[in-house]
């Protein structure tokens, strides 16, 4: 599965590059400033950017001072990222799903790990929770960002309603959810367009943070992004997502 994985995002990485770029809406608006403010970058702190993709949030990070080891299973990702501006960045092949490729990271060494949209692509994401802290430095923080698994599930459906209420049409925007607690791995479009498919990996969020508890991380802090401050929008995704968050963002600590 991880190999399928792995050829799915090398077949989808020049496309992904040329949508994202330095950062689409859903990503400035929503996930980057939480984990701005969650990693608070400081002038040489080192940080691990797991599943790095095209390298734009290293990039960022690298701006505001950090010294960043970024790392992406896609050999195709991190060429696109190697073309780009690198100060300050070591980018390096390496499967987040591969106990022999994280323990040739310097253990003991980063201030911050993160990982931004990528765990609920990973077939498994034990490997990363057991050695995420021993890659850290005493005090060391780890900060990821996944879509929301209450309300995108892959068993959710976005509901768009009218009501007549007394004389008014009224708008109104959910999702049904079913199937919440069962985890599962499903094919889905991230982008329109792109050229194959994508796995994506349900868990519920007891599941996802269970595996960093077990090995000995504490939640410290906990964000629901969500598209409250945009007007009226066509898309029934933006309309949807503005009371009902569809991103979660944590940070863990070591304990």
């Amino acid at each position: 599965m991880n190999d399928e994985v792995r050829d799915i995002w090398n077949a989808n990485a020049e496309f992904w590059d040329g949508r994202m770029g330095e950062g689409n809406n859903f990503h400035l608006k929503l996930i980057e400033p939480v984990q701005l403010e969650m990693l608070k970058i400081a002038e040489g702190m080192q940080v691990l950017d797991v599943a790095c993709g095209n390298g734009q949030f290293a990039r960022k990070m690298a701006s505001l001072g950090a010294r960043v080891t970024a790392v992406d299973f896609s050999e195709k990702f991190i060429a696109i990222a190697r073309s780009r501006e690198s100060k300050n960045i070591d980018y390096r092949v390496a499967d987040a799903a591969s106990a022999a490729d994280l323990n040739k990271l310097p253990s003991g060494h980063f201030d911050a790990v993160v990982c931004t949209m990528a765990l609920m692509d990973m077939s498994d994401i034990s490997v990363l929770a057991k050695h995420a802290p021993l890659l850290m430095k005493k005090g060391g923080i780890f900060v990821f960002s996944i879509l929301h698994p209450c309300f995108n599930s892959g068993a959710s459906t976005l509901v768009h309603e009218m009501d007549d209420l007394s004389g008014q049409s009224e708008d109104r925007f959910g999702v049904k959810v079913r199937d919440y607690l069962v985890e599962t791995e499903r094919l889905g479009i991230g982008m329109a367009g792109q050229p194959q498919s994508q796995y994506y990996f349900h868990r519920p969020v007891s599941a996802v943070l269970r595996a960093f508890f077990n090995n000995g991380l504490v939640l410290d802090a906990y964000e629901e992004p969500s598209f409250r401050d945009i007007g009226d929008s066509e898309r029934i995704f933006d309309n949807v997502y503005k009371n009902i968050p569809p991103a979660l963002v944590c940070r863990l600590r070591r304990g």
